[in-house]
């Protein structure tokens, strides 16, 4: 029998955005945040408001959008959107409300024309009566249409309503077929909304997850966002940042429908939240089937990073088969003769340690992590995350490739080679998600380039800037000025939940203050720093 949850959940119709911004909805693709930070909060002091009521309504204030959060929203007009591009974008995915535990689900399919048909099903096989020994079935199947009056309420966010709702049996009503009870009901998930106006939440892929509060949170993260690694099966969750898949929630009874992806194309992209200032893209190919791949390097060619996405030949067991997995994507990217299988060593989620569960667990994906040597070169290294997609249901199995390359005796020793070096790579390895949105699939940032990095003590960081002194007993604590401000990458070693933590300013204040006294409360970082002596990232160095 399904559980009874009791959540309450608020969506709250976000900041103005013109309805121009729907072109091209079905896509995906029509917000560009490619400059934004996923952890902007949404501003509400009365100097942007203002700026905001003067600003045409076709220019958007990009900061605003990237940080959606219930308890920072600002009441604001919503506006009409096109329903057929809506609808046409929501029949691209194959929806479900599940709880993840038990034997109950609501299936939805919407058309693009806007209606919809499903099924609820729910089965008690413990509960028996005269003529029914076999157990009882709680069944729905239903059809009907959305309203068109779709509005838009945020970016790649839209509010609906069900126009009207149909059943192939009348709800309530039962009857006993083959010594099983069938009790005909309503959908659990979609009760009581037929006519009730901006009842549902169309979120399609690459819309905010900060715009989705804990509670309703609770629907996706334990089917979508966790996964089981480790011999023990320890549970691991990561929830990304933006939608990777679309979502729909009922906003009257704050349930919440995940997907899967049943258009003829991949719509989930493997990303990396840091970019890196002096890299210079190389290559950018994002092909009409959304498989792509993407090369990024420094200038001096010794550090490369490749995203790519592919089909992969089936849908691989990694708990059983990583090695298989692995050496099938390695071989897509550099040919049968590019690399030498033997000297692929791949950590499974079955065998990875607790310290490396962060690069097996993909925000509720499993991967393959893996350190190889392709040929051409004498000191080369590869190192890479091997991501299979499991939320598909169009017959297509796609696989994420997500590699940095470096010379090995390319570091810190030497005469400051130009950076990153190659320590960094396996740092830079720990900060990819999934997103639903492809404008970010390269790791070139912009603003300055790191042209040094030094070995220091810092200092817990604050919003601007940073206090650090080279590790040499002749030096003294100076201010360094954060590129980025709090936005500023760092990666640390031994968080206490995770490995090679990607964090920005705050997270690194937290993590430094917890350390305790030791060398004035403060961490062993190599700092790269940019020709203004300018932190552009950061990097916790290994101490054993």
């Amino acid at each position: 029998m399904r559980k009874n949850h009791y959540y309450t959940i608020i969506i709250t119709a976000v900041a103005i955005l013109s309805t121009s911004m729907l072109a091209g909805c079905a896509d995906n693709k029509q917000v560009d945040t490619a400059n934004t930070n996923p952890e902007t909060a949404l501003s509400t002091e009365a100097e942007d408001s203002s700026d905001k009521e003067e600003a045409d309504v076709g220019q958007i204030d990009k900061k605003d959008w990237t940080g959606l959060n219930e308890s920072e929203m600002v009441p604001a007009d919503i506006y009409d959107a096109a329903s057929e591009e809506v609808f046409t974008a929501m029949s691209e995915w194959a929806y479900t409300f599940s709880s993840g535990a038990g034997g109950w689900s609501t299936e939805l399919a919407i058309d693009p024309d806007g209606s919809f048909h499903g099924e609820f099903y729910d089965g008690d096989m413990g509960s028996t009566g005269p003529g029914y020994e076999n157990g009882t079935v709680y069944i729905c199947n239903f059809s009907g249409h959305l309203d068109k009056n779709v509005r838009m309420a945020g970016p790649l966010i839209y509010s609906l309503s069900i126009a009207d709702i149909k059943y192939e049996y009348e709800p309530g009503t039962e009857e006993i077929i083959d010594n099983v009870l069938y009790k005909y009901s309503t959908p659990y998930g979609l009760e009581g909304l037929e006519g009730k106006e901006t009842s549902l939440v169309f979120m399609d892929a690459g819309a905010v997850t900060s715009a989705i509060n804990e509670e309703e949170m609770m629907w996706l993260s334990p089917t979508h966002f966790g996964s089981y690694v480790g011999e023990g099966w320890d549970y691991v969750e990561d929830t990304p940042d933006e939608l990777p898949f679309a979502a729909i929630i009922n906003t009257v009874d704050n349930y919440a429908f995940f997907s899967s992806n049943i258009s003829d194309r991949n719509q989930t992209f493997l990303v990396n939240k840091c970019k890196l200032p002096g890299l210079k893209n190389t290559v950018s190919e994002l092909n009409d089937d959304g498989t792509y791949r993407f090369a990024d390097e420094s200038i001096d060619g010794k550090f490369k990073v490749i995203n790519a996405c592919f089909e992969v030949s089936e849908s691989y067991n990694l708990y059983n088969d990583a090695e298989s997995f692995v050496n099938e994507c390695l071989g897509k990217l550099y040919g049968n003769h590019g690399y030498n299988p033997e000297d692929v060593h791949v950590t499974s989620p079955d065998n990875a340690p607790a310290t490396l569960y962060d690069k097996v667990a993909l925000c509720g994906h499993q991967s393959g992590y893996a350190v190889f040597y392709p040929k051409g070169g004498d000191n080369l290294r590869g190192e890479g995350r091997f991501v299979l997609n499991e939320s598909n249901s169009n017959g297509k199995t796609y696989a994420y490739a997500y590699i940095v390359e470096t010379d090995e005796d390319y570091g810190l020793n030497g005469n400051n080679p130009p950076v990153p070096d190659s320590s960094f790579g396996s740092f830079y390895l720990s900060s990819l998600t999934l997103t639903g949105k492809s404008d970010t699939l390269s790791s070139a940032g912009e603003g300055k380039s790191a042209v040094k990095c030094i070995n220091c003590y810092m200092k817990a960081p604050g919003k601007d800037s940073v206090m650090a002194k080279e590790v040499s007993p002749d030096e003294n604590y100076r201010e360094y000025k954060l590129a980025a401000g709090q936005y500023t990458p760092f990666y640390v070693q031994y968080p206490p939940d995770g490995f090679h933590k990607f964090m920005y300013t705050n997270g690194m204040a937290e993590y430094i203050n917890r350390q305790g006294e030791g060398e004035e409360n403060s961490a062993i970082m190599c700092l790269y720093l940019n020709a203004d002596n300018e932190v552009v990232y950061g990097y916790e160095e290994y101490t054993p």
